[in-house]
């Protein structure tokens, strides 16, 4: 193998090896900070403006990534503005493995983050009246409860009925009477509770860890 073939080889495996550490399937998507006061810019690059910080273990929105640079950087929702901003790739990791990004009930889970707000700040963009909300200090939303018409989760909504339910997430994990119950990773709850087959309050938990 010449000297050409051989850096086109090595590049080739760096790239491959840079997009299956990054390990997104799909955006948008939820990722972790894992560092200390992690900078996040108003553009990719270092050259960027400086408008906030993230602390392991925060959850942020991940719309996308480009490269600036040589380096990897991921396009987020500003958890605590209506703004979109980037943070370096070295930073952040992917909340859930591929297959579970993949699921609908993860996509359910991001597009509810986004909807409501993945942090206390990003909350008050929100203006229903018929919800409620708790957060923890570090990682956002870890319980939401909503019950009024117009509400949703994803693609799911108040005043649907069961079968609009079972045609998106499938049969549930829990069921009786009164609601039906999905668990996402083990330990993150959705509840459906319904009053004559339609869908009257919908629910989230994510344990504190």
């Amino acid at each position: 193998m010449n000297r050409i073939n051989l850096v086109i080889l090595i590049a080739l495996l760096l790239v491959s090896f840079s997009e299956g550490a990054e390990r997104f399937a799909t955006f948008p998507a939820l990722g972790r900070c894992t560092g200390t006061r992690v900078r996040y810019r108003d553009s990719p690059g270092t050259d960027g403006e400086i408008i906030g910080r993230l602390n392991s273990p925060e959850r942020v929105i991940i719309i996308g990534k480009t490269i600036k640079g040589g380096d990897l950087w991921y396009e987020i929702e500003d958890p605590r503005a209506e703004a979109i901003a980037f943070v370096s790739g070295k930073y952040i990791e992917p909340v859930f493995d591929e297959r579970t990004q993949k699921s609908e009930l993860c996509r359910m889970l991001v597009s509810m983050f986004q909807t409501y707000g993945i942090t206390k700040d990003k909350t008050m963009f929100y203006n229903g009246s018929k919800i409620e909300i708790e957060h923890t200090d570090d990682a956002g939303i870890f319980q939401l409860d909503v019950w009024e018409k117009g509400c949703s989760f994803g693609d799911i909504n108040i005043g649907d009925d069961k079968e609009k339910l079972r045609s998106i997430l499938g049969e549930p994990d829990n069921t009786n009477n009164t609601q039906w119950q999905y668990v996402l990773d083990g330990d993150i709850i959705f509840t459906f509770r319904f009053k004559g087959g339609i869908i009257s309050h919908m629910s989230y938990q994510w344990p504190q860890s």
